[in-house]
């Protein structure tokens, strides 16, 4: 096959690919402070002379699948990021984050050609690693899983292979050594439904005695004898949430290298 028919086969193939509206998850407590900046919203603190919102931007103009994208922010921060990103798509909450993610979706839907969106790609606000290839993969991977909800996990040889210095937080499961992604997939259908099951789950995550009989004894002592196993996972979310739940395994580090802590931000600099 020569070149150029080459290049018609791959703008072919790519027009079939079906495309998502992306929300930046950007509310709550999303705060950082740093020497020379001060407080702010997480996604406008500066890392290596660029807003971390700009960082994510980037990774999504990379990308094939994402047709628009909002953002979704706190009221206190809704003035910065206008003038930070006034070509950006704003929704403001003040909620939790599945009130954030159906304010988004809310707010998605009223725009132009949007009314009828089944699914949304969602992203957290610190991710300046992130790429449009591994958006790309993830999607694709979730879209092959045909769940009501997707998430992304980075297995841990992959986060100590690309960033071996910044910290992350590893669960273990039979196939592996896990850290949590930081993007998935959902239906539009999860909202508003599935937000006070998730604030019953948050609230109960200080209170271990109710949160292991919420979970039940199996689960939990399969988790202490470290025999819990990806399937376990998602039979158990799928049971509690009344919804079909998966997790993909991505082999792409910068989905679940994150900066949730100011100290994290010099040892970032230098994979950029």
């Amino acid at each position: 096959m020569n070149t150029e028919m080459r290049k018609e086969t791959e703008t072919l193939a790519d027009q079939r690919l079906f495309t998502y509206d992306l929300v930046i998850l950007a509310g709550g407590g999303g705060t950082v402070s740093l020497p020379g900046q001060g407080l702010r919203a997480r996604a406008l603190a500066e890392l290596k002379g660029r807003r971390l919102l700009e960082y994510i931007r980037e990774a999504v103009r990379q990308s094939r699948r994402v047709a628009s994208v909002v953002l979704v922010t706190h009221s206190a921060h809704v003035n910065a990021f206008r003038q930070a990103a006034p070509d950006l798509l704003l929704c403001v909450c003040d909620g939790s984050m599945a009130e954030c993610a159906a304010a988004a979706i809310q707010k998605l839907r009223e725009q132009p050609g949007h009314e009828n969106i089944t699914r949304v790609v969602t992203v957290c606000d610190d991710l300046p690693f992130l790429t449009g290839e591994a958006l790309d993969d993830f999607i694709a991977r979730a879209e092959a899983a045909e769940a009501d909800g997707v998430y992304a996990i980075v297995r841990k040889e992959a986060c100590l292979r690309d960033y071996p210095t910044l910290r992350r937080t590893f669960f273990h499961l039979k196939e592996g050594d896990f850290t949590g992604g930081n993007v998935s997939l959902v239906s539009v259908s999860l909202f508003p439904g599935c937000i006070e099951k998730m604030q019953e789950v948050f609230a109960l995550r200080k209170n271990p005695l109710k949160l292991a009989a919420w979970l039940g004894v199996s689960f939990i002592v399969k988790l202490l004898f470290r025999q819990l196993s990806l399937a376990d996972v998602e039979a158990k979310v799928s049971a509690l949430f009344g919804y079909r739940g998966r997790a993909v395994i991505t082999e792409y580090a910068c989905i679940g290298t994150d900066l949730d802590k100011a100290e994290e931000w010099p040892l970032a600099e230098k994979y950029l």
